[in-house]
């Protein structure tokens, strides 16, 4: 019997798209904060699992020319087309093979130290996900980290219901997902909380919902289950990738309190908070379960990090710091830079802050520091692979390695900024091809987001 997998995955294509929290820079920090000090990404031996076309590893190897990436993936299809655009790109640190995790046999003893899995644990049977954990204790490097992403159990109870419903309708009426789900919408009382799930699956869009809540294996489990299986597997569970969402950021400081207090046990309360968040998905971080972790974290490490501006804290000397860190945007800079900005501030104490900051998400951090020109340029222009995206009109992955989808007539405008024309020539261009678009305003804030070359 054909892999119902296997088929979907040669039969439809993924939407190109990059994953934040797969970011070694970003997932270096939250095995820090647990008392790993991994190798440096810059330098790295870094395997995503589940790769597809490239479009989360290709942007992270242009960014470190001297670490060496390997994607695979069980499509053929989407192999071909993430070394095709690899090498248009002219990205040569990157090598994409078509292989099951069951096959793959990774070449060099040195394994890897950094393992990506986005989108992969909850959509694969039960032996499939024992492979993997088994394959990430093998093969990470005694200080390496794998970041694997998966569905949570509380949250996606919810949504059962939703996708029983849909898949009824299409059985009785035909149509595709898109149109079973409007009937749906029609149908359900107003004041229904089913309403907000069906119109987050109709954001989704029928390319994503297939492979995702209408995937052939779609299995969410509970935190408590996930770190069981690792530990089974010789993985020790670290944390959360993003330290700010270690507990749901949605809850209420009351509720966390309540909830702390009356269930002290770890794991019970980090249970109890994802129920009462109604979460759907965490990525976490883990290691080897022999992994030279520190018992103690020092304080001047919280120091070490490059930061920026997060959401607005609470507290005067919260928003102290906050502003000083904000000074600087958009650019992420050493926390040790910051504290030229802060003379009268002790170390120590600025470094118990920081910890805040970053707990709490007033400060986002990273393990090094990212720099760019924040203004356009006269004769703007993409780099390689993000001018290839916007030719063919795919999400272009920005300095914080978020995609940005753009409407269509954009991407003529995008596709001009090749560095041949000047920004008032594009001006002109843009108000002939894409009238409505406020170009300068427009322009500037690409540049923000460090989408210039």
């Amino acid at each position: 019997m054909k892999d119902p997998i296997h088929s979907l995955y040669e039969t439809q294509v993924y939407p190109a798209m990059s994953h934040p929290l797969s970011d070694p820079a970003v997932s270096a920090v939250a095995a820090l904060l647990g008392g790993l000090e991994t190798p440096a990404p810059a330098r790295a031996r870094i395997l995503e699992i589940g790769c597809c076309s490239g479009h989360n590893l290709i942007p992270l190897a242009m960014r470190w020319p001297e670490s060496e990436c390997i994607g695979i993936d069980l499509a053929e299809t989407s192999v071909r087309e993430a070394t095709v655009r690899a090498t248009a790109a002219g990205v040569t640190n990157v090598v994409f093979q078509a292989a099951g995790l069951r096959d793959y046999k990774p070449e060099g003893g040195a394994g890897f130290d950094f393992i990506i899995a986005h989108g992969f644990f909850s959509w694969v049977p039960d032996e499939v996900k024992e492979v993997l954990l088994a394959f990430c204790r093998e093969n990470l490097s005694h200080s390496g980290i794998a970041t694997i992403s998966f569905n949570l159990e509380c949250g996606w109870a919810a949504r059962f219901p939703v996708i029983r419903k849909v898949k009824a309708i299409q059985q009785a009426r035909g149509g595709d997902l898109i149109q079973a789900l409007e009937i749906l919408r029609f149908v359900t009382e107003p004041d229904s909380p089913e309403v907000a799930i069906i119109d987050d699956m109709l954001a989704k869009g029928p390319a994503i919902l297939a492979f995702d809540d209408f995937g052939p294996v779609n299995d969410p489990w509970p935190l408590d289950r996930f770190v069981r299986a690792a530990s089974n597997a010789g993985l020790r569970w670290i944390g959360e990738t993003d330290p700010a969402e270690n507990i749901p950021s949605i809850l209420s400081d009351e509720l966390v309190e309540h909830l702390a207090e009356t269930i002290p046990e770890p794991f019970a309360f980090q249970l109890a908070a994802d129920a009462a968040a109604g979460r759907t998905f965490r990525s976490g971080v883990l290691c080897r379960a022999d992994a030279p972790l520190m018992t103690q974290i020092r304080s001047d490490v919280m120091l070490d990090f490059s930061v920026r501006a997060g959401k607005e804290p609470a507290g005067e000397s919260a928003m102290e710091i906050w502003r000083a860190i904000r000074s600087c945007a958009p650019a992420c800079v050493a926390m040790r830079e910051v504290m030229v900005k802060l003379p009268e501030w002790d170390p120590p104490e600025l470094a118990n802050l920081v910890c805040n900051g970053i707990t709490n998400g007033w400060i986002l951090p990273r393990i090094e520091s990212l720099g760019f020109e924040s203004q356009p340029a006269t004769f703007p222009r993409l780099n390689a692979f993000r001018m290839l995206c916007a030719r063919e009109g795919l999400p272009l992955v920005d300095a914080w390695h978020k995609p940005c989808l753009f409407p269509e007539k954009h991407y003529a405008v995008l596709a001009a900024m090749d560095g041949s024309r000047s920004r008032t020539e594009l001006a002109a261009f843009s108000q002939n091809h894409c009238p409505e678009l406020a170009f300068e305003p427009w322009l500037r804030h690409l540049a923000a987001r460090g989408m210039f070359a």
